[in-house]
Formats: structure tokens, sequence, C-alpha cells
């Protein structure tokens, strides 16, 4: 099995979300996760005309966005 089809198991393995749950999830608009997933920043499966999105890849893309303060 090649290094992206691993990858990408590892990032359906705790299911996916409409888009509707994952804007709820984290907190923002349709539009916002739209423009994410036109930009390539948020991985989404395709089926037929719905799109879903990874759980562990809207987790880890909301990680990416944290803030931290310094000292």
């Amino acid at each position: 099995m090649g290094q992206e089809l691993s990858r990408d198991l590892e990032l359906v393995r705790d299911g996916a979300m409409t888009i509707a749950e994952a804007c709820r999830f984290a907190g923002v608009g349709r539009s916002y996760i739209y423009e994410a997933m036109a930009r390539g920043e948020l991985p989404f499966l395709k089926i037929g005309a719905a799109r879903r999105i990874p759980r562990r890849a809207l987790e880890e893309w909301l990680a990416r966005h944290i803030v931290r303060g310094s000292k």
C-alpha cells in the first residue's frame, strides 16, 4: 500500500461529516469551509454530488489554526 493511500485511510478512520456537521463542529460558516476546501487546506471526500469531510482532517485543520501567545 502506498504512503498516500495509507494517509488517506488514516484520515477517514474516524468517519466523515456533512458540511453542516463540520460547520457546527468547527464553529465556522459554510462559505469558510468551502473556501478552505477550494484552497486545498481541508481535505474532503466527494461521493457523487455530496461532499464529506473526514473528522480527523477537520481536527487537524483546526489544530493548524491554534495561536499561542508569546511571553
